[in-house]
């Protein structure tokens, strides 16, 4: 804002609050409903041999996917904001890397893939939110 506009009490446009329009509620509760069951899947297949279950690293990702899940089964009970969503999704992240599965671990791919779907829809704006 320049000095003239400060002056006569004008405000640049980039001053302007950011108006967001509500999450469609009914919506985000069906879909998080939907991550915190696949995620459900998700975990108790990879808590089970031939999944290495001793690994500090699987035991990181696991950690991560039980408190997505926890956390969207917490947000279904109450009024879901943007911010709260991306705390969820942000830390789920895929079972395999670029790479793809590890020999033995194909049987994840798919339960991975769906946690994956359902977070990026989580990230969409829906059309009722448009």
């Amino acid at each position: 804002m320049g000095l003239l506009s400060r002056l006569f009490g004008k405000q640049d446009d980039d001053d302007a609050p950011v108006v967001q329009r509500p999450l469609d509620q009914d919506a985000r509760r069906a879909q998080l409903h939907d991550l915190e069951i696949a995620l459900e899947e998700l975990i108790a297949a990879m808590e089970q041999p031939p999944s290495p279950v001793t690994n500090p690293g699987w035991q990181g990702r696991l950690k991560d996917y039980k408190w997505s899940q926890g956390g969207a089964t917490m947000l279904q009970k109450q009024t879901i904001t943007r911010e709260e969503l991306v705390d969820i999704t942000a830390g789920v992240r895929p079972v395999f890397g670029p790479t793809g599965p590890t020999a033995g671990l194909e049987h994840l791919a798919p339960l991975s893939d769906r946690v994956q779907t359902l977070i990026r829809a989580l990230e969409d704006p829906l059309p009722s939110e448009q």
